[in-house]
């Protein structure tokens, strides 16, 4: 279970490090006068998708999690088979609001 956690941060960290890139000093200028950074569509758009995919990922399965535990209500005898889902939606929705401020950063420069 850490190392899913670790592998999430990891994934958090690079794409904080790829949106916050440092800008480019112009060769030969005076003081530290930066070069206009080119938008970058492509990134912003990735973001976008990535944050809906992880949305709608985590709340299939928070409604495979509802769903499972709703067995056990009824009657079914719910013996805990889908405890494991309710932290991957968890994630998933971490995952979806990381992408989300990401594409938000990415859309106001």
């Amino acid at each position: 279970m850490i190392f899913k956690i670790l592998m999430l941060l990891l994934v958090v960290a690079g794409l904080v490090y790829w949106i916050k890139q440092p800008r480019r000093i112009q060769p030969g200028s005076q003081g530290a006068s930066y070069a206009p950074v080119r938008a970058r569509r492509p990134v912003f758009i990735a973001l976008c998708i990535a944050a809906a995919i992880s949305a709608v990922a985590a709340l299939m399965t928070a409604l495979l999690w509802m769903g499972g535990v709703a067995g056990g209500v009824t009657g079914g005898g719910y013996h805990g088979e889908a405890d494991y889902l309710l932290p991957v939606s968890g994630s998933l929705l971490a995952l979806a609001v990381a992408c989300a401020v990401g594409a938000f950063i990415k859309r106001r420069g």
